[in-house]
């Protein structure tokens, strides 16, 4: 199921009823697991047997390194496997065939090696991701292994953050499976407003967006200009679908007595590479941080060491987000430009840098290094990507031209939409929240939301980006 599915409103109105109608934490979270599963295996249940063996691998993981203290690297490595076998075969098998065959039939050697058509379980990179750590922080001893199976099952697989994120920390969910949670209307209110703005963003802003990018990376031989145009509004689009999505987690999250991480940080007003993967899915960004960028050395180990680190924990980021070379790709963009930025920002001057100017360019560099990053990610066809580097930038008619106009006119309306409400929600809400005029404001925005997304919502909604990954 999708939150843009019209099921999805029906679905989470019977959940939200039943679940503040219960009493006692255990009946609560039976309740949850109950939705969870009917949430995620509401097209394929099929997908239950991965969601559920995932789990219960890095349960009896932390269980195993427990009762076998000694010999808990080997348990680790047994359970990290199992996750990885399983995320390699069924998001990797294609890909890896595929270019085994293409390779071969390159040397000229005939092999019956092809793809053979697994089926991408939705969100098996976010829950396998979430479930390691659980195994991870157990060997370091940094989380008590959980004795009961089902508030384990609950945290892994509570469907507000499961298909696609944010990736939550095991010590995070766990305690609040753990904890009795009490109806709050403020809660209430505020996650129901943050849901809605998150449909706003998916529907009104990034499905508006989404068919003029799709035609534009379609044409055979777009011009410089139309491509550009194209990268921009694909920019804003995959920041409106999946900071969309994010809130919309966040806020049904919060209306049921939990709390998601913040997934997105203005991530735009990046001054520095560095700073973007800070800014930008951070639950995602801070899991390769602490998970593979610090026990690959991380800083600590000198420049070359540091380098390693940096270009092999964005490689494999890239990698993450698709069996496709186009990702390898775009993380390889990341490093170059995360490596550039930190050689470039020691020898800038600290008087341009604390300057408004020096920041203000910084800023602006930093986002068109994102934009080349994004038209890597965005065409994943790199014989079309091949014949567009080599196409001269003035080719071009005028009807081209016409379009670009009108494809940068439209990125730009849906990101002074999101500007603007990057301005309200800094300025205007903290001031409005300190009047007696907070419902009435409030209600008539939720109105205002309803009422967009209604307008704009079409009977062929399209999934989250992310669920591809």
């Amino acid at each position: 199921m999708s939150f843009v599915q019209p099921e999805f409103p029906v679905f989470f109105g019977v959940v939200f009823a039943l679940y503040w109608l219960l009493r006692g934490r255990i009946a609560q979270n039976v309740l949850l697991v109950v939705a969870s599963a009917v949430f995620y295996g509401w097209l394929h249940p099929w997908f239950l047997l991965l969601l559920y063996g995932t789990a219960l691998v890095d349960w009896l993981a932390g269980i195993g390194m427990a009762r076998l203290p000694g010999r808990k690297g080997w348990v680790l490595a047994a359970a990290l496997s199992a996750n990885l076998g399983l995320l390699g075969w069924f998001k990797y098998a294609d890909f890896f065939l595929g270019n085994v065959g293409a390779l071969l039939a390159a040397l000229g050697l005939e092999a019956a090696i092809a793809p053979v058509g697994v089926l991408l379980p939705v969100g098996i990179s976010f829950y396998t991701f979430q479930s390691m750590a659980y195994s991870i922080d157990v060997y370091r001893g940094e989380l008590a292994p959980r004795r009961r199976p089902f508030d384990y099952l609950l945290a892994v697989s509570f469907f507000a953050h499961l298909v696609a994120g944010p990736v939550q920390r095991a010590s995070n969910l766990l305690q609040q499976a753990e904890t009795a949670r009490r109806f709050d209307l403020g809660a209430v209110r505020s996650g129901f407003g943050l849901a809605l703005w998150g449909a706003f963003k998916k529907v009104v802003v990034a499905d508006t967006l989404a068919p003029y990018v799709d035609r534009v990376y379609a044409l055979p031989e777009p011009s410089w200009l139309l491509i550009g145009a194209a990268t921009l509004g694909f920019s804003v689009q995959i920041l409106a679908d999946f900071s969309g999505y994010t809130d919309i987690a966040r806020g049904t999250a919060r209306m049921l007595g939990w709390e998601l991480m913040e997934n997105f940080r203005s991530p735009y007003l990046a001054s520095s590479p560095s700073d973007f993967w800070r800014r930008w899915h951070v639950s995602f960004s801070t899991w390769i941080r602490d998970y593979l960028y610090i026990p690959l050395g991380g800083s600590r180990g000198g420049a070359a060491r540091t380098a390693f680190a940096t270009v092999a924990s964005l490689l494999l980021s890239g990698l993450w987000h698709g069996a496709s070379w186009n990702f390898v790709l775009w993380g390889a963009w990341h490093a170059a430009l995360v490596l550039t930025g930190r050689a470039v920002g020691a020898r800038v001057p600290a008087g341009l840098r604390a300057s408004a100017g020096g920041h203000v360019l910084a800023v602006a560099l930093t986002f068109l290094g994102v934009q080349v990053g994004w038209l890597l990610f965005r065409q994943t066809e790199l014989d079309r990507l091949g014949h567009w580097v080599r196409t001269s930038p003035w080719v071009g008619d005028a009807d081209q031209q016409v379009a670009a106009a009108v494809m940068a006119a439209v990125a730009l309306a849906g990101g002074a939409v999101l500007v603007a409400a990057h301005g309200v929600g800094r300025h205007l809400v903290p001031w409005v929240r300190a009047t007696p005029r907070l419902l009435a404001v409030e209600t008539t925005a939720w109105a205002a939301l309803a009422i967009a997304v209604l307008t704009f919502v079409r009977v062929d909604a399209r999934d989250f980006i992310y669920f591809q990954f």
